[in-house]
């Protein structure tokens, strides 16, 4: 699923070759995934203007044109954007088509989770996602996070991903994030000390930034750059996909295994660096 990482990578590959040019047409593929605005509205509000700003908050990504109307779309699971021919052209969901090169750019989704909107202008948009995200894991200051953890029982991973918590951390971010603070991620939010939410707080940025240098990752299909490429942030990381490898703090075994509230994802720490007070050390799974 693309995270912060991801759709950021995204979003600075879009600029280059959409920044200044003039969308001419725009075929909307899917009308299944349109959730705000109608076809014809999306097609009268940005043909032949120019493209002005291209942002992101959380996983979702900005297209603001020239008059005021902006087009959001929220890649979700399997969406992406494509500047080259894509994979599975037949994915294809929604195509933009500008005044210079690459002339052609696709938003493709395979399992078609992704959602497209349109808003009149910027202020309706970000009031829009805010009421379903949380301040952006680049921009959340340290009391806000600190905040919102001591008043939920829940672990802290699956509080961290958790978009109405902090937007734009997934499952992978959040593992390097606690291994990185040192924290276990069964660790109830509410319980840890001011000290420890300092440490993830200061380790969000560093991890998230790492991966965007990375452009991403891709652990499947499911992710590819704006150029077709694979991101590289599994090469450099740390924990996810290193189940049963020695831990690159301490060489004890990272485990692998399933924590409540997220069972259908794998979780992985160090039982030596992140320790669970009064619980003994789980085995891999």
């Amino acid at each position: 699923m693309p995270e912060l990482p991801e759709v950021e990578t995204m979003v600075r590959g879009l600029r280059p070759a959409m920044l200044g040019s003039t969308i001419l047409q725009i075929e909307l593929l899917d009308h299944f995934m349109l959730h705000g605005g109608s076809p014809d509205q999306i097609s009268q509000s940005l043909t032949n203007h120019k493209v002005l700003a291209i942002h992101r908050r959380g996983k979702w990504v900005l297209f603001e044109v020239e008059t005021g109307p902006v087009l959001v779309i929220e890649p979700r699971m399997t969406g992406g954007f494509w500047l080259v021919t894509p994979d599975r052209p037949n994915q294809a969901r929604l195509i933009f088509h500008v005044s210079v090169a690459p002339y052609k750019i696709w938003f493709c989704d395979t399992r078609r989770l992704g959602r497209i909107r349109l808003y009149a202008n910027l202020d309706e948009a970000q009031t829009a996602i805010s009421k379903s995200q949380a301040e952006d894991a680049l921009a959340i200051t340290c009391d806000a996070l600190t905040d919102r953890l001591k008043k939920t029982s829940r672990p802290i991973k699956p509080t961290l991903m958790d978009q109405k918590i902090v937007s734009g951390i997934g499952n992978i971010y959040a593992d390097e994030i606690l291994f990185a603070a040192r924290i276990h991620p069964e660790r109830i939010s509410s319980g840890l000390k001011l000290t420890e939410i300092r440490q993830i707080h200061s380790q969000i940025s560093p991890i998230l930034e790492r991966a965007i240098e990375a452009e991403g990752t891709s652990f499947d299909a499911g992710y590819r750059t704006v150029l077709g490429l694979e991101g590289g942030f599994l090469a450099v990381n740390a924990m996810y996909g290193h189940g049963g490898e020695p831990c690159p703090a301490c060489q004890t075994a990272i485990l692998k295994t399933q924590i409540t509230g997220l069972a259908n994802r794998p979780t992985h720490y160090c039982p030596k660096c992140q320790t669970l007070p009064g619980k003994k050390k789980r085995v891999q799974s």
